[in-house]
């Protein structure tokens, strides 16, 4: 077990995942905000995958969508999968290491929620991700962990994790060289020191 998955294990016991969710719930929003007006693919039948679901809460929202045929959520961490599994029964759930992990069917949305910059093969988790989109599907990812956001630069010393530090420039590059295009990104919820989360999301 790599140190972030054993330091996420560690809070699902905890229950730090219940403040994870109430923390990340106005970024959330945002994110199926910009999904509904960016694309129609809500609108229609689709299916939705969740890297780094945690204890499921995106999934469920996801599902709580009548044209939602299948939600899948990955996590590294066993007691994050296992409060999922417990709390949903309509959602679907793998524990696994996520950079490991082989894509069992193409999606329609790809979400993931501050779990990105814990990869470290980044190029190859975006290229999967192109290669496993639907055509006109959608890539979208919230961050809170990157260079122009200073109070999350000591988060690998305060929390025991290994960290992938990018500028906002190079996180929509990295989108960029691994096929998307027309890559977009907006910071959201920006108060005094804190820079908000980046959003990023593209379409195949």
């Amino acid at each position: 077990m790599n140190i972030n998955i054993k330091t996420f294990n560690n809070w699902a016991l905890q229950n730090k995942d219940e403040g994870m969710e109430k923390g990340h719930t106005s970024s959330v929003n945002k994110i199926f905000e910009i999904i509904s007006s960016e694309s129609s693919i809500i609108k229609k039948s689709f299916n939705f995958l969740d890297l780094g679901c945690g204890n499921g809460w995106v999934v469920r929202k996801a599902l709580n969508n009548k044209n939602c045929q299948y939600a899948l959520g990955i996590d590294g961490a066993p007691e994050m999968i296992k409060k999922a599994r417990k709390i949903d029964k309509k959602g679907d759930y793998i524990n696994t290491d996520i950079e490991h992990w082989s894509f069992n069917k193409t999606y329609d949305i790809i979400f993931s929620m501050e779990t990105f910059y814990y990869f470290s093969n980044l190029d190859s988790i975006i290229n999967k991700i192109y290669n496993n989109l639907n055509k006109n599907g959608m890539i979208i990812v919230g961050i809170d962990h990157y260079l122009e956001n200073k109070p999350s630069l000591s988060w690998d010393k305060e929390f025991n994790l290994s960290l992938n530090t990018l500028s906002i420039q190079e996180w929509v590059s990295k989108f960029k060289i691994n096929g998307f295009k027309n890559v977009q990104c907006i910071v959201h919820d920006k108060k005094e020191d804190w820079n908000g989360t980046l959003i990023l999301y593209a379409k195949k």
